[in-house]
This record gives C-alpha cells, structure tokens and sequence, in this order.
C-alpha cells in the first residue's frame, strides 16, 4: 500500500518514523534530557542536518510520538469495537496506554514532565498519510481514524457522548473534559509512586468521573 505515495513521501515517512522510534528506544534507559541527537541520528542511519530536516528541535520527537501513540489508541478502540460511544473511546484511550506504559514505563513520565515543563502551546505535527500505512499497513480507513493526542481523544469521545445521549445536556463539557484530561497525567503519577496497578487506578477513576457526571456507561 505504501507504494500508492511518491518516493519523497515514503522517505520522509520513513525518516521520520525511523528517528522517532530510535528515540523511544533510547528513552527505555535514558531521560529525556540525556539523550543525544547525535545518537539517535547514528541509530536511525541519518545525519545530523537531516535530523533537524524533520525535527526543529528534540521535543517535537516527542510530539511526534504522541500522534503516533494517539492513533494506535485509535485502532485500538476499533479492534475492540469501543469506538462508537463516548465511554469507550475513553477506556480504550485507558487501557491501550496502561498496556503500553507496562512495557516501558518511562516513556509516559517524560511525556508528562515534558509538558509539565513546556509553557508554551504545543504544536504537535500531524502524521501523514503515508505515516499512517507504514504503521498499519493492514487497517483499512487508517488515513481517517483520529490522532490527534490526548486532547483530541477526550475531544472525540465527547462529542459521540453527546450526539449518544449518555451524558445529561446539562453537562458542563469543559469541567469534565479537563477533569479528565486531569486523571490521564495525575494518575500515571500516584500509580508509579504507590506501586498500583495503572489500568484499574484509571478505570476506576474514569468510572468515577463519568457517573458523578451523570453519565451512562456503554462500551
């Protein structure tokens, strides 16, 4: 499929993918702060100028990696049919990424730090196209599925609750929307700190934050 694209998209989806993807192996034993771009260049088989072709500066790595996280929570959600409710949407974002932070668990600590840390607003850069085959080559509609972060997810999964009818029409969707956003980067941190189980601390509070809202739970 990916042979559908021109050869400058195909390289520079590879490209990119290849520098991301070496950075999260770097991040399995390193901070954020000590990794090199000289390292990752030499893993990745670029060269420094190249580097910086795809990536202004080494946090858009990291950007870069969460729309490429936010859309395999996308196709998550379709493998396990919990995309069309609001509810769904939302536990699919949970578990995939409580599934993903058992494997390396650094990963989503820098991303909170890190954007603890930024002030500024964020531009994350959106995947192309070819990105999206080269990553999952056997999805059919990969192009259209949501990836977008974490923002995007909630903002998702909102929207089909409300055009579902499983939250009141009275629901004050700001609150709720950075109340959970607020679980997603608070929860991770307790959990690591108590050495608690991240999925059912999420869940629990996902549950928590829904029915409290007057929701309907539906997956």
């Amino acid at each position: 499929m990916l042979q559908q694209f021109s050869l400058k998209d195909r390289k520079f989806a590879k490209t990119r993918t290849r520098l991301t993807f070496a950075f999260l192996s770097e991040l399995e034993f390193k901070s954020f702060d000590e990794i090199k771009i000289k390292d990752l260049c030499q893993i990745a088989e670029v060269s420094e100028p190249t580097f910086y072709n795809y990536f202004p500066e080494k946090g858009d790595l990291l950007l870069h990696y969460i729309q490429v996280w936010s859309l395999q929570v996308s196709v998550f959600a379709k493998e396990k049919k919990l995309a069309e409710s609001g509810f769904g949407i939302l536990s699919a974002l949970f578990r995939y990424t409580a599934k993903e932070s058992k494997k390396n668990p650094r990963v989503l600590l820098e991303i909170i730090s890190f954007q603890a840390r930024v002030r500024k607003k964020l531009q994350q850069p959106k995947l192309t196209k070819a990105e999206r085959v080269l990553l999952f080559p056997k999805i059919d509609g990969i192009e259209d599925l949501e990836a977008n972060g974490v923002e995007g997810i909630i903002r998702s999964a909102l929207t089909f609750a409300a055009h579902n009818g499983e939250l009141p029409t009275t629901t004050d969707w700001k609150s709720l929307s950075m109340a959970i956003a607020s679980c997603f980067f608070g929860v991770p941190v307790i959990s690591f700190q108590m050495n608690q189980n991240i999925e059912k601390l999420w869940l629990e509070s996902l549950y928590y934050l829904w029915c409290g809202a007057g929701g309907k739970v539906t997956e």
